[in-house]
C-alpha cells in the first residue's frame, strides 16, 4: 500500500491557508552568511529573478542563506560548475552599521541565455524589529513576522506578507499579491495579477490596472481604484472612508449595520436594503445620507453592478 500522508500533510497546509515555504527544511544553503544588529535595522535585498523569503527571529542575528538549483536539482556546496556559473552574477552580502545589504545581480544578458541552468533563492532570516527594501526583476517575494518600513517592488512574480506590521509600499508589473494579518498602513500598486487581503488592521490604498480585489475581515478605511476586475470588501469595522471604483467588473461590500454614513452608489445596477435613509434612489443610483449620515461610502462602476451589505 502506497504512503499518502507527505500528500495529506500538504493539503492541509493548503486549506488551512498556511504559507508553503519555498525552502524545505532537508535543504543545504548552498552559502550562508551571518550578521549582528544591536537596534532596529534595515535590510536592502536587491535580485534578478531570484525568489526571497524574509522571516523574523526572535534574536538580533542576520542570516542569509542562498540556495542553487542546477539542472533543477538543489546543489550543496561545494560544486566547481555551478562556482563558474555564479562568475556571471554579482554577489554581495555586507554590513554598514545596521543595515544589511543582500544583492544577487546577472550580469550583462547573460541571464536569458537558454544555457542558463543555475536557479538562485534567498532565505533570510532577521530580528524581528526590521525594516525591509526589497526588489527583484522577478521570482515570487515572501515576508512573515516583521516590523517596519516595508517596501516591495517586483518586476514579475507573487508577493505574500505574513503576521507582519508597520508601513507596507509595494509596486508590481504582475503577478499575484497576497496580505494576512498585517497592521499598519498599506500603499499597493499593481499593473496585474490578483489582490487578496485578509485580518488588517490600518488604512488601505490599492491601485490596481487588472485582476480581483477581495478583502476580509479589514478595520480602517480603504480606497480602491481598479481599471478591470471585481472588487469584494468585508469589513469587521469602517473608519473615515470606503472608497471603490472601477472601470468594468462589479463591486461588492459588506459594512456593519447601524452606522451613520454618507453613500454615492452608481454604477449598471445598485442593490441594498436600506433605511433611515434621506435621499435619492434609482436603479442604478442610491446617493444620500444614512442615519444622519457619518462616514463617506462611494462604490462606484463604469458598468457592473454595485451591492451593499449590512451585517453585524
Amino acid at each position: 500500500m502506497k504512503n499518502h500522508q507527505p500528500l495529506v500533510l500538504l493539503l492541509f497546509l493548503l486549506l488551512i491557508g498556511g504559507p508553503v515555504s519555498a525552502f524545505q527544511d532537508n535543504e543545504t544553503p548552498y552559502r550562508s552568511q551571518n550578521f549582528t544588529v544591536n537596534a532596529p535595522g534595515d535590510l536592502e535585498v536587491t535580485t534578478s529573478g531570484s525568489a526571497i523569503s524574509v522571516s523574523g527571529n526572535s534574536g538580533n542575528a542576520v542570516v542569509i542563506d542562498m540556495y542553487v538549483k542546477y539542472k533543477g536539482k538543489a546543489v550543496e556546496s561545494p560544486n566547481s560548475e555551478v562556482e563558474e556559473m555564479l562568475e556571471n552574477y554579482e554577489l554581495d552580502f555586507s554590513q554598514n552599521g545596521n543595515k544589511i545589504s543582500v544583492s544577487a545581480k546577472q550580469k550583462g544578458n547573460w541571464g536569458w541565455n537558454s544555457n542558463n541552468k543555475i536557479n538562485l533563492s534567498f532565505h533570510i532570516s532577521v530580528p524581528h524589529q526590521m525594516s525591509t527594501s526589497v526588489k527583484s526583476s522577478g521570482g515570487s517575494i515572501s515576508m512573515s513576522d516583521i516590523s517596519g518600513k516595508h517596501e516591495v517592488n517586483t518586476s514579475g512574480g507573487s508577493v505574500k506578507i505574513y503576521r507582519s506590521e508597520g508601513e507596507l509600499i509595494t509596486k508590481s508589473s504582475g503577478g499575484s499579491f497576497r496580505l494576512e494579518e498585517f497592521k499598519g498602513d498599506a500603499s499597493i500598486q499593481t499593473s496585474g495579477g490578483s489582490i487578496k487581503i485578509n485580518q488588517m488592521i490600518g488604512d488601505l490604498s490599492i491601485s490596481s490596472a487588472g485582476g480581483s480585489v477581495v478583502l476580509e475581515e479589514m478595520e480602517g478605511s480603504i480606497d480602491v481604484s481598479s481599471s478591470g476586475g471585481s472588487i469584494k470588501a468585508q469589513m469587521n469595522t469602517l473608519e473615515n472612508g470606503l472608497t471603490m471604483k472601477s472601470s468594468g467588473g462589479s463591486i461588492t461590500a459588506v459594512i456593519p449595520e447601524g452606522m451613520g454614513l454618507d453613500l454615492d452608489l452608481s454604477g449598471g445596477s445598485v442593490n441594498s436594503t436600506i433605511a433611515n435613509f434621506n435621499g435619492e434612489i434609482k436603479r442604478d443610483r442610491i446617493l444620500g445620507k444614512m442615519n444622519g449620515g457619518g462616514i463617506p461610502v462611494t462604490m462606484q462602476s463604469s458598468g457592473g453592478s454595485i451591492k451593499l451589505e449590512f451585517g453585524n
